[in-house]
């Protein structure tokens, strides 16, 4: 079962299984945030079978039909794991993709502005205040036939900000923009970082699986792996382009990733930092 450790500045999850036992896990750990995200975006979080009878049948949204098609035929896992958070969490399954296409939608990119880079032999996520008042979890996952990873996320994201696997693996997205009406996918390519940390080892090999899946909106997924190669890769609907690393840059909460030790810090200032290891137990 996922758990929350409330002591920490940062919630640890630990999730383990198929991808929807992954998101149920998540589901059970963060229910109060997010069902209290639900009810900020004005989504109900089902508390009875009126409720929820409600929020299966509507179908005034062509929004979040689009991104839950686009989510289940290009991202099939993570469309699973959506079922397990919404069920883990206790909240109507078209309340809680509604919620969370809201959250990846037109005002992702204004509502946490991230930047991110190579940082001497690490990798850094910086995310600027104010932050979520629901904030942010770590995930330390071991999902079925896939590689035991630590990433950095919202409390409903299936998608981690940032993250690094056991094989030396790591990544960063940053958000610049939603998918548009018009694009052909309106699920947000920012998701694909998730499926690198999930499934892949080296920065060559996550550069050209996300060439080749779709993904709309704009993001910007820097890698950087054990051997010491980082790159990154810009995102823009359809349009895919390499680019040479950034550097690490600006203020706010910092995620420092060290693919060689296969750890993730996180900094706040004036409040220390938190360090978390993926061990063997993972």
């Amino acid at each position: 079962m996922g758990r929350v450790r409330r002591e920490r500045a940062t919630p640890l999850l630990r999730c383990a299984g198929a991808p929807r036992d992954l998101g149920l896990d998540q589901g059970r750990g963060c229910r109060d945030e997010i069902r209290a995200d639900a009810r900020a975006r004005g989504f109900a979080a089902a508390m009875d079978l009126r409720n929820r009878l409600r929020a299966l049948r509507r179908d005034d949204s062509p929004a979040r039909a689009a991104f839950a098609r686009d989510l289940a035929r290009h991202f099939p896992h993570l469309a699973e794991r959506v079922a397990g958070l919404a069920a883990g969490a206790g909240v109507a399954p078209a309340a809680f993709i509604e919620a969370l296409a809201a959250e990846l939608g037109a005002d992702a990119p204004e509502a946490l502005h991230c930047e991110g880079g190579v940082a001497g032999a690490a990798l850094e996520l910086r995310v600027a205040s104010p932050w979520p008042l629901t904030g942010f979890v770590v995930r330390q996952c071991t999902p079925d036939g896939g590689y035991p990873n630590l990433s950095f996320a919202r409390p409903a994201h299936v998608g981690g900000l940032a993250g690094v696997n056991d094989r030396g693996l790591a990544g960063v997205a940053i958000p610049l923009a939603a998918p548009a009406r018009d694009e052909r996918c309106a699920a947000p390519g920012l998701l694909l970082l998730e499926q690198c940390i999930e499934r892949l080892d080296r920065v060559e090999k996550a550069l050209d699986w996300c060439e080749h899946r779709p993904g709309g909106g704009r993001a910007l997924l820097v890698f950087r792996d054990a051997a010491g190669a980082s790159a990154a890769l810009e995102i823009d609907g359809e349009k895919r382009q390499r680019r040479d690393a950034p550097p690490a840059g600006g203020a706010g909460l910092v995620v420092r990733l060290d693919p060689t030790a296969r750890t993730l810090v996180i900094d706040v200032a004036g409040s220390g930092s938190t360090r978390f290891t993926l061990d063997s137990a993972s």
